[in-house]
């Protein structure tokens, strides 16, 4: 099936993600279950399955394509362009990434495992983040850092911390420890982790009640 943005002459578009929320521009490129907008200032890399629908528009002002190359790189063979491989490239470059929910983190993807991310913010420390709630990211440009920050503000100290593979196990390093679940946005996603059952995180909240939350619909956890 032909799709708007497969030809050689970029349309300009309108896309729209679950959530009300759009994004106007060309699509640069697109793999299998991403595609990469740019929007007249950024590239925005947008996992497929957060998209609702696209649509042919026409641009309210003259817009302009791209200068630059996209900060991450891109696949020159078109064939093995993909979410995974974009948030590999993304490891280590500074950036701005939504979750679920109008979530937004600033700062670097310090690891990549099978179905979550490592993330390093300058004001939320580290951060263990599911890819399926990845809504999209914009890279920084090279001479850029988050909040105006040099490197050394930005402050973080590389250790030798493993990380297991994925996400649930992950979850049982975390036993006993005071964690923040989706950024703190309801009471009871803070508190300390007393168990995993199945698909259900046990937490000990502020005034000690015991509250389960499905692993399922956590989108970001913070350790204390």
């Amino acid at each position: 099936m032909y799709h708007i943005w497969q030809g050689d002459q970029k349309e300009y578009v309108t896309v729209s993600l679950l959530g009300d929320q759009l994004f106007k521009g060309i699509i640069f490129d697109s793999g299998s279950d991403i595609i990469v907008l740019f929007n007249g200032e950024n590239f925005i890399y947008i996992p497929v399955s957060h998209i609702e629908y696209i649509v042919a528009d026409t641009p309210d002002t003259e817009f302009a394509g791209p200068t630059n190359s996209p900060v991450i790189p891109l696949d020159d063979n078109k064939k093995n362009l993909s979410f995974e491989s974009i948030l590999k490239e993304a490891k280590g470059i500074y950036q701005e990434l939504c979750v679920i929910n109008k979530k937004y983190v600033y700062g670097k993807v310090l690891e990549v495992m099978e179905d979550y991310l490592v993330f390093y913010s300058p004001v939320h420390k580290k951060i263990y983040i599911p890819k399926k709630h990845i809504k999209w990211l914009i890279p920084y440009t090279p001479d850029e850092l988050p909040y105006g920050l040099s490197e050394r503000e930005f402050n973080w100290k590389q250790t030798e911390e493993g990380f297991k593979a994925n996400f649930e196990q992950q979850l049982e390093v975390l036993l006993n420890k005071l964690i923040v679940l989706n950024m703190g946005e309801k009471t009871h996603h803070i508190g300390k982790v007393k168990s995993i059952n199945g698909k259900m995180l046990e937490l000990k909240t502020a005034k000690e009640k015991r509250t389960f939350v499905n692993i399922e619909h956590i989108q970001t956890i913070q350790c204390v």
